[in-house]
């Protein structure tokens, strides 16, 4: 072992101090191990803190200075202060060093007067004096450290690029969750994923309801605890979302956040009854109380996001709060004041659905007639608006939010019904003209044309018979009717148009009221010459759900039951769906005991510009063969894979036939069986007679002339 001696002589002899090598000792000394460890210098300070920001005062206010921050400071504990002076100003620096005698007062001074307003021109800004190098050795440059995790969404629409341009089903049914290709060549949905993992692991993949988000990245599953979010091609969980008792759900339509409720009424004052989640992060943005009133009038939502998710709105009786989802504040007036929308007797409100607006309607009420509003956000201004008495309204938005149609019911003063005028707004034009349609009848439900400039109503008479389908178009210069069509049934109650326009389904669906619908359905298109096609007529009975795929090809009918057992048990008997095409025929069909829901997987917006859109709905045919050359070597494929099956099979019982027959054979030679079954038809003296009848059953004679 090497003592300190011989280290002290090796370290001389490399430095070539030969001088002070004549002075070490002879001696052994102690080994280096046995040492005690050595004592370093305390450089922290853990009860001196540093406030700035302190006011620059000359010697002759030095004093008075002092006392005043004494007062402050003293309060927290014996202490030594320290205030420099600089020379060449002859005034303090504007800082103060106070040492306490005690740790914990040093940390209670920190948290008291750090941002402590001492006048208006100084607040305090006070440290530990421990993080003093740290804060002088900070970048000019700030560069925040990442501190909150995330997930890739890399692969979160790899289904998109599916080769057979398939569609995704998802099905909750009894105590399973699955996700399902429309596979058209394999006859019926194909699995994709069932919770297969989950059920590996014996985990419970969703304990209630499950939903798509609204562009299809993910699924959102609802537990006990909170929210699940799935994504990917192998439905892996990204994020928990943690809420007790959740109850509803509603996702941001960008996907940057999801809303939590809870259920609770607002006169419970559950201050945690609404959470709002940052989606990537996890993170909580916003917790509130359940607002007094919904937008809508319904049980939920409470809250509604515009269109780009930059804002949400909630409302009470007289107001609207709009909030940006930056700072989560409601947004200033054009005093700069964070102030509510103030609509007296409001009744409801709408976004658009492509722009920052909103469409308010409040009620008539003592001299002031009832009023739809147009009001631009951020900036609050109101770019429409439109008086009415004595009436009652409702509002509809065109996909596009080209246009807004207030359909207006003139009332009596005994509050019948007088009149029913369509009054359409042109927002995109200039100074939004308004197109007004006298409908005579009652007006059952209104109807746009998705991404287009048309619109259906079902309509009755006063006594809810000659039941009619109307459909207009907006032209240029003036809204024209195209088809009046008398509908077979008094039962259709809903026109279900397909994503991208042109084909419509109308339905006789069993109403939110729970009155049950007959399940007629009448399945039609509009031509290019814009001629009604009626192209089938069929039925689901009991129907309770009508929807499109995204693409326009299929739709889904069914009969679903709530989760909750009330009223469920009328529908546990039909519960089931069906996938037909744009025309009516059905390709599969299949009863599912305990169907809570089926629906669509949503597609995103596409990447492609208008102008390219156009052009490949312009071209569609020449577009088309390539996938129609695909659809017909996959039906090929599908052909010869039943052919060979087939034959396969018939090959075999084939086989099975000539095993019999040589056993039979020998058998019978075994036996002698064949040549007495011989000599019995000899001796019956059988001989065999062909004879051809023929008959003539008509005779008919057909002029053909030249």
């Amino acid at each position: 072992m090497e003592t300190v001696q011989d280290f002290v002589r090796d370290a001389l002899e490399e430095d070539g101090d030969q001088d002070v090598l004549d002075f070490v000792s002879e001696g052994e000394g102690d080994d280096l191990d046995s040492l005690e460890p050595p004592i370093y210098l305390d450089e922290s300070f853990p009860a001196t803190v540093v406030i700035c920001n302190v006011p620059k005062v000359g010697q002759a206010k030095y004093q008075k200075l002092m006392g005043v921050l004494g007062k402050l400071i003293d309060k927290y504990g014996p202490n030594e202060k320290e205030m420099p002076m600089n020379e060449e100003t002859e005034q303090t620096e504007g800082f103060v060093i106070v040492t306490f005698e005690q740790q914990e007062a040093a940390e209670n001074a920190v948290l008291q007067l750090d941002g402590m307003n001492l006048d208006k021109a100084h607040t305090f800004k006070v440290v530990k004096m421990d993080k003093f190098d740290e804060i002088v050795n900070r970048r000019d440059r700030f560069e925040p450290q990442r501190t909150l995790t995330t997930f890739s969404r890399a692969d979160f629409r790899e289904w998109l690029g599916d080769k057979k341009c398939r569609e995704q089903i998802l099905l909750r049914y009894q105590s399973e969750t699955e996700i399902r290709w429309h596979d058209t060549m394999a006859g019926e949905p194909v699995l994709c994923y069932g919770g297969e993992r989950e059920k590996r692991q014996k985990k419970v993949w969703c304990d209630w309801k499950v939903l798509w988000s609204p562009e299809g990245s993910y699924i959102a599953t609802f537990h006990q605890q909170g929210i699940a979010l799935w994504a990917g091609p192998d439905f892996t969980k990204k994020v928990r979302l943690p809420h007790s008792n959740v109850k509803e759900i509603n996702f941001s339509p960008n996907e940057e956040y999801v809303l939590l409720w809870n259920g609770s009424h607002h006169e419970e004052h559950d201050d945690n009854a609404v959470r709002i989640y940052h989606v990537l992060t996890g993170q909580i943005v916003r917790k509130c109380r359940t607002p007094p009133c919904t937008p809508n009038g319904e049980d939920f939502p409470h809250f509604l996001w515009s269109k780009d998710g930059k804002f949400i709105a909630e409302c009470n009786e007289s107001r609207i709060m709009v909030r940006d989802t930056d700072s989560w504040e409601i947004i200033k007036d054009e005093a700069g004041k964070r102030t509510a929308l103030k609509f007296d007797s409001l009744k409801n409100f709408q976004w658009s659905p492509k722009d920052n607006v909103l469409a308010v309607w409040t009620t008539e009420k003592d001299n002031n007639p009832a009023r739809l509003t147009l009001v631009e956000i951020p900036s609050r201004r109101e770019i429409a608006s439109r008086s009415r008495t004595q009436c009652e309204a409702e509002m509809h938005w065109q996909s596009e939010g080209d246009y807004l149609c207030l359909l207006v019911n003139k009332l009596s003063k005994t509050k019948k019904r007088l009149s029913t005028n369509l009054e359409i707004f042109r927002i995109r034009e200039k100074s939004i003209p308004v197109d007004i349609v006298t409908i005579e009848d009652n007006v059952r439900g209104f109807f746009w044309e998705s991404k287009g400039s048309r619109f259906a109503i079902l309509t009755a008479d006063e006594a809810g018979h000659k039941p009619k389908l109307l459909i207009y178009q907006l032209g240029r210069e003036k809204c024209e009717a195209l088809c009046c069509f008398d509908l077979p049934s008094n039962s259709f109650n809903k026109v279900v148009w397909a994503p991208e326009g042109q084909y419509f389904v109308v339905a006789s669906v069993t109403s939110a009221t729970g009155a049950s619908g007959s399940g007629d359905l009448l399945f039609a298109g509009l031509t290019a010459d814009n001629k009604l096609e009626i192209l089938h007529k069929d039925e689901h009975y009991m129907l309770t759900n009508v929807e499109w795929d995204p693409s326009s090809r299929y739709i889904i009918t069914a009969v679903t039951q709530p989760m909750s057992n009330e009223g469920g048990y009328k529908y546990s008997m039909e519960a089931g769906y069906a996938i037909w095409t744009f025309q009516g025929r059905v390709l599969f069909r299949q009863q599912k005991e305990k169907l809570y829901g089926v629906s669509w997987r949503p597609h995103p917006p596409s990447l492609l510009p208008a102008v390219r859109q156009k052009d490949i709905r312009k071209n569609i045919k020449q577009f088309s063969k390539k996938y129609d050359a695909m659809d017909e070597q996959a039906k090929e494929s599908a052909r010869q894979a039943f052919r060979r099956e087939r034959q396969e099979k018939t090959d075999a019982f084939l086989e099975v036939l000539d095993r019999l027959r040589d056993f039979k054979d020998e058998r019978m030679a075994e036996n002698g069986w064949d040549e007495a079954l011989a000599d019995f038809a000899e001796a019956q003296g059988w001989t065999q007679d062909d004879q051809i009848i023929e008959e003539e059953l008509g005779v008919t004679e057909e002029l053909i002339s030249g």
